[in-house]
């Protein structure tokens, strides 16, 4: 489990600095075209493929909310005197996260004058990418639209990272508090034998056993 969590917070870091490097690239490339009345062809590409990207990244951080719902689920499976309510929370805590996302993405395609039902796959996305790109009006709308969703993921990215880690720290605590708790039920288990020996010692320290006197015949 403290593997997953790791593995979890790597990649959240990776799609932190992802989303933050392809929101500084469209908000470039927002500048250079925002007063073209016609987007060169060689630069179709060039404006398009940061938004490509910035899609699958959007899918992937909602990806990394859900892998953080069910990490918490599986410790606390795992591990069944773990506190329920501390899973809840956090499992609450990765869904609020991931819906919080998914509303700050439709309320920037809503602002820009996109339907969010027409950017539910890549396809379909990239389809109205093509269009807007042939009028500067909605071209500059979708640069827009497109930055407010990168930085979006960033805040999100930024969220699902404290929760990935504050919930690390805490398995951490508990994993340490039952191994302690452990060491002490074995200390305990030694203390009783030994003293349940009569308190026998080793060498030249005399032991409280009595040991009978054996005569021939007796």
């Amino acid at each position: 489990m403290p593997e997953q969590l790791v593995q979890e917070i790597t990649a959240i870091q990776s799609q932190m600095t992802q989303a933050q490097q392809l929101v500084s690239g469209i908000q470039r490339y927002e500048n250079m075209v925002q007063n073209m009345v016609t987007l060169p062809q060689t630069m179709y590409d060039q404006v398009t493929a940061p938004v490509a990207q910035l899609y699958g990244l959007v899918q992937q951080s909602e990806q990394l909310g859900y892998a953080g719902q069910n990490i918490a689920s599986q410790f606390q499976n795992i591990n069944a005197n773990f506190s329920p309510q501390i899973t809840s929370q956090y499992t609450q805590q990765y869904g609020t996260i991931t819906s919080g996302l998914q509303t700050a993405i439709n309320s920037a395609l809503q602002t820009a004058n996109l339907n969010p039902s027409n950017f539910v796959t890549q396809q379909q996305a990239m389809q109205q990418v093509q269009q807007a790109m042939g009028n500067p009006n909605s071209r500059n709308g979708l640069l827009q639209a497109a930055v407010s969703v990168g930085q979006a993921t960033v805040a999100d990215d930024t969220q699902l990272l404290q929760t990935a880690n504050s919930e690390a720290s805490m398995n951490a605590a508990w994993d340490k508090a039952q191994l302690e708790k452990q060491d002490a039920t074995t200390a305990a288990a030694a203390q009783w034998l030994y003293g349940g020996m009569g308190g026998i010692t080793t060498g030249n320290t005399q032991t409280h056993m009595h040991v009978p006197t054996l005569t021939p015949g007796g």
